[in-house]
């Protein structure tokens, strides 16, 4: 795998996506409300204890919640199924370029705009905290940044996964909307159902918790802005007990990694297998 090959297919990617009017109505519509969030928010909150960064970031957690796994899952599951459906992968993959170049430009060029919509959300909200003179916990608040970028690299390898194994992007569209109302809208709600029809134990609802990287990231998101980790409830107690602070933060970054690299390779070899099968 060459890195020149990478890059430039990467910024052909980028391109591309900065240009699409949806994410460019994602990109408004996120830092919009992040600002009018900041605007609205109380002076002190259950989750940041205090005014300030700490206060915002943790305003913010739910509109990440809402709006990164959306965007990352669908653009991630119409980027191969929407160029096989046009003819346009084909003609890139006549090229000198590997197929491996190929997927990773992909990853990567979707990825950076997902950033930097990411940044440009907390950046106004942060601007907002300092032009008002807030102060608190600043670590926190970019620690819940890259959170977001993590559970974005995570959902965008679960939709390019969707998207090598769908012919039309309107189906790959379909399966995203799909996963995004199961990771975020019944992720709670399937997690407590689970709980009480078959009477697991807090362990159990932890490890079922870290099987949704929506719910691994309100985690450590909450674990990053709180001291008081009791507001996650008895498995937020749990985890803490039995891994320490610093050390149920450190399992929950490794297993949004573990969310990223798992679908990424998945995906990678299944597209190749693919490609060639159809040669």
């Amino acid at each position: 795998m060459e890195a020149r090959n990478v890059l430039m297919l990467s910024g052909k990617e980028a391109r591309e996506s900065v240009k699409n009017r949806w994410f460019v109505l994602y990109t408004v519509s996120f830092s919009a409300l992040a600002v009018l969030i900041l605007s609205i928010a109380p002076e002190r909150g259950a989750l940041s204890g205090g005014a300030g960064y700490g206060r915002t970031a943790a305003s913010l957690v739910n509109l990440v919640l809402l709006f990164v796994p959306l965007i990352s899952l669908i653009t991630g599951a119409t980027g191969i199924a929407g160029e096989r459906e046009n003819g346009t992968l084909q003609y890139l993959l006549s090229h000198p370029v590997t197929k491996a170049e190929v997927f990773a430009g992909k990853f990567i060029g979707i990825f950076i705009p997902i950033c930097l919509s990411i940044s440009l959300g907390f950046g106004l909200a942060g601007v907002g905290v300092a032009l008002r003179g807030g102060s608190g916990d600043g670590a926190g608040f970019l620690l819940t940044a890259l959170f977001s970028a993590l559970l974005a690299a995570s959902l965008l390898s679960v939709g390019l996964l969707v998207s090598v194994y769908s012919r039309k992007a309107a189906r790959a569209t379909g399966v995203a909307v799909f996963l995004w109302l199961l990771f975020i809208i019944l992720g709670d709600l399937g997690i407590m159902g689970t709980a009480a029809a078959m009477e697991l134990g807090i362990r159990q609802v932890f490890v079922l918790a870290l099987l949704n990287p929506a719910e691994v990231f309100k985690i450590a998101s909450v674990l990053v802005l709180s001291p008081r980790y009791e507001i996650l409830g008895p498995v937020g107690v749990y985890a803490v007990r039995t891994f320490g602070r610093d050390g149920i933060v450190l399992l929950l970054i490794s297993i949004m990694a573990l969310w990223t690299l798992a679908p990424f390779a998945l995906a990678l070899a299944s597209f190749s297998k693919f490609r060639r099968e159809e040669s």
